[in-house]
Formats: structure tokens, C-alpha cells, sequence
């Protein structure tokens, strides 16, 4: 694991990928068993700042400055130097999990949520919309597209 002086924060300055990307799937899993994955949690309230200063869950100082094209999202991938990578966590936010059933079912269900600019995280398979108000007034929503794609929802954390 790379040591940063305790003294200053490790900056975190760009958003390298997400957690749940292939190419960062099998990385990230090495350095879990290696001791060498680290953990920000951020609150949902916080997510769409672009400054702060956070500890990571093995208590590492750092600051997140990130571009203005850049937002948080839970599982981003903040830092990485082939012995240390720290990934953000969004935390505190009730979620509704969305299954759809085929490939085109999963097009049109993201399609419809980036139209109504639902914050989601996806994971293989399902996708989990970040609830910001009353899961009913979702719900209802989603029955506007129930006959053009076919998904199950889960409920929501």
C-alpha cells in the first residue's frame, strides 16, 4: 500500500470510473484481499458538492475537489495507484430496486428515468433509484411505463 504523509490530505481530483465497471470490478476486488481498498461515505445531502474534506473508513485524511463536470455517485472510484484505491459510498438515502427482465426492458427503463432525472446506481442486473421524496409518487411514475418495458420492482431499503 502507497503511504501518504498523515500531515496533508490525500486529494481526491477526478472521478477514475465506477466500482461496478469491469474494468475496475477485478481491480478493486485484488486490493479488497489486500488490505489496500479504502471508503468514503458521503451523505446523499452532500453528494452534489464538489469540495470537501473526508476521512476514509481506515481514517485517512483526504479532500475531494472535483471538475464541474463531475458528480458523486455511490461506488465512484476517487483514487487509484496500484496499491491503495478509495471509492465513495453515498450513504442515507432510501433506494427503490428495479429489475427489468431483458436488455431492451433495461434501455427503456434508464431511458425513462434519465427523463425524469432520477439519480440511480446500477449493478448487474437491476438498477436502484435514489428516492428523494414519497416511494408512492415514484411507483405511480413507473405504471406510465409498464406496457412499453417489463421489470419488477423490489421494493424499497
Amino acid at each position: 500500500m502507497t503511504e501518504h504523509p498523515l500531515s496533508m490530505p490525500l486529494m481526491l481530483e477526478a472521478i477514475l470510473g465506477a466500482a461496478s465497471e469491469p474494468r475496475w470490478h477485478d481491480r478493486l476486488h485484488a486490493l479488497e484481499h489486500e488490505g489496500g481498498l479504502e471508503f468514503v461515505s458521503i451523505p446523499e445531502a452532500d453528494a452534489a458538492r464538489k469540495r470537501m474534506r473526508v476521512t476514509t473508513d481506515r481514517g485517512r485524511d483526504c479532500a475531494i475537489a472535483l471538475p464541474r463536470g463531475q458528480s458523486l455517485t455511490d461506488g465512484a472510484v476517487l483514487f487509484h495507484d496500484g496499491g491503495l484505491a478509495i471509492v465513495a459510498r453515498i450513504d442515507g438515502a432510501a433506494r427503490m430496486r428495479l429489475i427489468p427482465e431483458t436488455i431492451d426492458d433495461a434501455m427503456r427503463l434508464g431511458h425513462w428515468c434519465g427523463n425524469l432525472h432520477w439519480k440511480v446506481v446500477f449493478g448487474a442486473g437491476w438498477m436502484d433509484v435514489v428516492l428523494d421524496g414519497p416511494e408512492e409518487r415514484y411507483r405511480d411514475r413507473l405504471r406510465d411505463l409498464a406496457g412499453l418495458a417489463r421489470f419488477e420492482i423490489a421494493g424499497a431499503e
